[in-house]
């Protein structure tokens, strides 16, 4: 898998497919969900709200990826990403699971490109470092070989610290 990192607005970077930070009540309060609301208006939160319906459930575990439309957005679909606990808690281990989980999501969707902010970073705990360590190790699984992941960072501090992380943990691997 080819990983990029770039510095702006992950809602404006072309790709099949966003993966967007979610929390497991699939509100689009926040942060890149609070943008997409913006953005596109109640349509997907209202997919995502009729998605727990769907399924008699008020919340979906830590690790769930949901699917939704992107209304106007520049992608054939997002894939909410929950990479936190109800407590906003975290791990690698889990924002790790949690992207494999979407990747495949995504290639069973027929993408090539994905975009992605780093996931548990916002109002999860975890640091930008901790998000490249998480990934780095999918650069080189075969099953993703034929991915562009591009990584959407808000400045070039986040860009450098997540650029050394990814380096690190693929030299230690």
């Amino acid at each position: 898998m080819k990983i990029n990192i770039q510095v702006g607005d992950v809602l404006k970077v072309a790709a099949d497919v966003l993966i967007s930070t979610a929390n497991p009540w699939l509100n689009l309060s926040g942060g890149v969900n609070g943008a997409i609301l913006s953005a596109v208006g109640p349509t997907i939160q209202d997919e995502l709200h009729a998605y727990l319906k769907s399924h008699a459930i008020s919340a979906v575990p830590a690790g769930t990826v949901v699917r939704s439309r992107a209304g106007n957005l520049p992608f054939d679909c997002i894939l909410h990403a929950v990479a936190i606990d109800p407590f906003y808690d975290s791990s690698i281990e889990l924002v790790r699971k949690t992207v494999v989980s979407a990747l495949d999501l995504a290639i069973r969707a027929g993408a090539k490109t994905i975009s992605t902010p780093t996931l548990a970073t916002g109002y999860g705990p975890m640091a930008i470092a901790d998000f490249g360590t998480a990934v780095a190790p999918l650069a080189d699984n075969p099953k993703f070989d034929e991915i562009s992941f591009t990584i959407v960072v808000r400045s070039e501090d986040h860009l450098s610290e997540l650029a050394n992380a990814i380096s690190v943990a693929r030299v230690q691997a």
